[in-house]
């Protein structure tokens, strides 16, 4: 089977996750909830970049059950083209001020975002793409 999604913790400094369109399959996403046990207690921002593809909601749960047990405050930036992932951002947004939605022409901005260091974005877009590589997807989102 072929993955839906791959993450990284870039330089120790943002943790980078991205998806397919596909949503992950329980024994991707629990391989992801292990990743995350391990590396919680750096609290370090997020970008999530999708092509549409995400956790279902008791893998939702689950990451949020983990991410309240750690008090995981950190931003959190989902960079997507679709409107509807967005969308459902912005309404987590109310109730997690930390959250924000981006197109995938905002990547500079979603940086910006998360305060990662201007100097460091190109170093970041290389490991994006490296990311979607691996995962089979061409070096940027169409």
């Amino acid at each position: 089977m072929r993955p839906t999604m791959a993450y990284s913790f870039f330089r120790r400094s943002l943790y980078l996750v991205l998806h397919t369109k596909d949503n992950p399959s329980d024994e991707e996403w629990a391989e992801y909830i292990e990743y995350v046990r391990k590396n919680i207690q750096v609290q370090r921002p997020t970008m999530i970049l999708t092509e549409a593809g995400g956790p279902n909601t008791m893998q939702r749960g689950q990451l949020n059950d983990l991410l309240e047990a750690a008090n995981f405050k950190a931003k959190i930036s989902v960079v997507t083209l679709s409107r509807l992932v967005r969308g459902i951002v912005t309404a987590l947004s109310w109730f997690n001020p930390n959250i924000k939605a981006f197109s995938t022409i905002q990547i500079p901005a979603a940086l910006e975002y998360l305060e990662i260091p201007k100097a460091d974005h190109d170093a970041v877009q290389k490991e994006i793409i490296a990311l979607r590589t691996k995962l089979g997807l061409p070096p940027t989102s169409t």
